[in-house]
This record gives structure tokens, sequence and C-alpha cells, in this order.
């Protein structure tokens, strides 16, 4: 059992991350986690609703004295990027994870951590659960499969909510309230492959050690991206002939690994060893650790005929991955960005995922459009979903006038409003509740999406004492 005697004031909030932390609840694998938010709302006689997506609304009423004031939301997401360690055996659809505390810090053992979004969960659930809380009407919301462009939340039938004020807590540094986010989709193609036999030496190319992150907050820090450099490898490799090729785990994380095999008859680790030398000295300074690891093997998989492998290597290296512009009215801020999260070779299919966003929606669709085109050509099909708009920011806003306010008065500082690139849930719902009035905060979470995810335990709790603070003002 992990001690947080230091910080009593937030100790149910750090026993219930605990708590769901013991769930698996990796995206598309909400349903155990919303089983427990209801039988959590039952056990406490709260009005609780849950549709056929996992999305469930707890409701709370009033404090005594706060009956009159406007209901308000609290809203995260339920999912979490289930990302582990290669050497780990851990089953992340079966199994919790293993947390422990490292100083200020929880972590967890060889997984990504789940504080994005475990700790809005942790947040509603210790309000839920409080007698002591100041509060009007809450209405907590927990959506599920934002990870995977927002699913939950379009899901989500909006006239099961009343409330017109929104507080999500999905934001990642203290101290920095979200008043606007880019929109995005995810995008799936598709390449029926053909094999055919062959000969050739057999290899196992690996590339590894980078940082990766969430496509959303780390792609301007110019990191690579793990399946275009092995493409690039691949293809600058003339008689290659594609066996597997495997990267990456979610469409909005940067791939940090990437693995193929493949046949040929060229000199490869002259080819590889002057790539790895080129990365390094490329990527020194962001992904310092990348390695490219050449095996000679012997497998006994098919081989894909030279036309599908040369076209699957084709689509990956035509399709850009990073910045593709930044914004021209906020300075330093991207304005549009795509990220191929995901390649695979099943069942006679090549596929890739790609996840593209930007603040404006002409821009998004010029994207998702240049994806359409290189499809296309090379003789690919391609759909796409989980399509959101952006937030936009509102030149007036009572609960960021309020958020403003109570931080000054509890840090003595002035808070940062920003926009941002990545998504949030908020822009759907901006859309589906007229009038709806939002921000978005939350306490230090590093390192988001990856195995080196770390949340402060002292921002945590600085950031509770906040919110019920903010809940009292409303």
């Amino acid at each position: 059992m992990i001690d947080f005697s230091d910080y009593k004031n937030a100790e149910a909030v750090f026993g219930y991350f605990l708590e769901i932390s013991r769930i698996p609840h990796g995206s598309g694998n909400t349903a155990p986690i919303a089983d427990y938010l209801v039988e959590f709302a039952k056990a406490r006689g709260l009005e609780y609703y849950r549709d056929a997506a996992d999305n469930v609304v707890i409701k709370k009423v009033a404090t005594a004295g706060f009956e009159e004031r406007p209901t308000v939301i609290i809203q995260g997401h339920t999912d979490m990027v289930a990302e582990k360690l290669p050497s780990l055996s851990k089953d992340m659809l079966t199994e919790g994870l293993e947390v422990f505390r490292d100083g200020d810090f929880l972590r967890a053992r060889g997984t990504t951590l789940g504080g994005d979004d475990g700790v809005a969960v942790a947040y509603c659930l210790a309000l839920l659960d409080s007698d002591t809380t100041q509060h009007p009407a809450l209405e907590c919301l927990f959506t599920s499969d934002e990870e995977i462009c927002l699913l939950g939340a379009g899901a989500l039938d909006a006239s099961v909510l009343s409330g017109k004020i929104m507080i999500n807590i999905d934001s990642d540094d203290e101290g920095i309230f979200t008043v606007g986010c880019a929109g995005g989709a995810r995008n799936d193609i598709t390449l029926p492959v053909n094999t055919a036999g062959g000969c050739g030496k057999q290899y196992k190319l690996t590339v590894s050690g980078l940082l990766g992150g969430h496509s959303g907050v780390e792609i301007d820090r110019g990191r690579a991206n793990a399946i275009k450099l092995l493409a690039k490898v691949l293809g600058s490799i003339s008689d290659v002939r594609i066996a597997d090729i495997c990267g990456g785990n979610a469409d909005n994380a940067i791939p940090r690994e990437c693995t193929a095999y493949f046949t040929s008859d060229s000199d490869v680790a002259s080819v590889v060893r002057a790539a790895d030398a080129e990365y390094k000295k490329e990527y020194r300074d962001t992904d310092g650790g990348v390695t490219l690891t050449l095996e000679a093997v012997s497998f006994d998989k098919p081989l894909l005929d030279k036309a599908s492998s040369d076209t699957a290597l084709a689509i990956i290296n035509e399709t850009e991955s990073g910045v593709i512009a930044m914004s021209r009215e906020i300075v330093g801020l991207p304005e549009s960005s795509e990220n191929i999260g995901i390649v695979r070779l099943e069942g006679g299919v090549f596929h890739m995922t790609v996840s593209v966003r930007s603040a404006k929606a002409d821009a998004k669709a010029d994207l998702i459009e240049n994806l359409r085109a290189i499809a296309k050509r090379n003789g690919a099909a391609i759909s796409t979903r989980g399509e959101y708009p952006a937030w936009e920011y509102k030149a007036e806003s009572h609960i960021r006038e309020i958020a403003c306010r109570v931080f000054y008065e509890m840090y003595g500082k002035e808070a940062k409003i920003i926009t941002i690139h990545a998504g949030l849930e908020c822009g759907i719902f901006s859309d589906k509740i007229e009038g709806l009035d939002c921000i978005s905060l939350g306490p230090d979470n590093y390192d988001i999406h990856t195995t080196e995810e770390h949340l402060s335990i002292s921002s945590t709790a600085r950031v509770w004492d906040y919110l019920i603070n903010v809940l009292k003002e409303i």
C-alpha cells in the first residue's frame, strides 16, 4: 500500500486513483471501468446514466446553501493509452497496473500510468463520495475512448446533461488553463497485398530507443517516428521483399519502435550502419537513444511480392508525419499536423493509421484529402472516423474568470491561458450543448502516452484543493 499521509487533504483522490488503476481500462476496453462506476453510484444512491458506448454520468445534488447556483459538469475520460515495454509480459486487456511512488511522483512498472486521464476520474469519485465538500449540483461525466478520436464524447446523447458550465480535467500542466483546441480525425488506410515465393537473405530490422509521446502535445518537438525511420531505410534497398511489419499502438502516440522482417541480397548491413549513424546525428537532441538493430534470422513467413512490398513502403514514405504548418495567429503553436501511429501486416492486408489535426476546418479537410490521394495513387482504400471539431476560443467566459481569480488568490500569480494542438472533448461538447462555457485544467503529468509517464503527487493535491475552491465560487 502506498503511503499518502503527507497529503491527507487528497488521500481520497489517491485512493481512488489506485483503485481504478487495478481495473484494465485501455482504449476500446472501457466496459470494466464503466461497470465499476455504475456500482459506485448504486452503492451511494446517486443518480446515474450509462450508454452503449460506456459513457457514464453520475449526478450529485448541491450541498446546503448552493442549491441556487448553476449546475457544473466535471468531465474526464475513462480510457488510457495502454503502452508497455516490449519486454513486459503483462496482458493490458486483463491485468491492472503496478503503480508505485517515486518521491513526488506516481509511476507504473513497465507501462503507461494512466494519469491521462485517471486523475480526472479520481477527482470526480472523491467529490461524489465526500460529505464535507461544498459545491453546486454536479454532473460528473466519464467519457469512453477519448484516446481513439474522442469516440465516447461523439456518441453521447448530451440531453442527459443540464449543466452549462464544464470543467474538463484533461490538461497536464498545473496553472495552465486550456480554452481552445484543434480538431482532428483518424484515417485508416488498407492495402490488400499479394505473396509470392522468393529467396534471399532473411533479416529482422528494428528501430528503437525513441522518446515517442502524445502526437498533439509533443508533435512540434522534432521527435522521430519509428515507422517513418524504418520505412525510409527499407525504401532505400532496391530488392527488399517484406514478410512482416509492425509498429506503434495508437494513432495519437508517436511510435517509439517498429520492426520488419524482410529478405534482400543487397549489402543491407552497410545501409543500416549508415542510416543508424545518420539518425543518431539528426536526432541527437530529440531522440538520443535511437538505434537500428539488424539481425540475420530465419523465418517461414510468406513474402509479399515485389509490387506489394514496394507499394506498402511507398504509402508510408509518401505520408508526412509531424508538423505540417504552424499557426499564424499564435506564436509557437502548430496549426496542422499528421502522425502515422500504427502499421500492421495482418491477414493479407497492410494497415496504416494516421491521425490528422488542425485548428482550421479547411486545413483539416485538405490533410484528409491528401491522404485519400496517396491511397488512391497506390491502389489502397481509406476510411475516416472519429472526426471531431475544433474548440474555438471565447472572448467572454464566466468559468475562465472564476478559475483565473481563484488561482491568483491561492497561488499569488497569474494563470497562463492557452489554446492547444491536441484534441479535447470540449470541442464536441461545445457543439452539442448550446451556450456551454468550459475550461480545461489539471495537475502536472509528464511523458503521457509513454512508459515513462509520471504524475506529480504534490501537484495533484494542490489542484484538488484548487478545484474545491473553484466549485465554491461558481
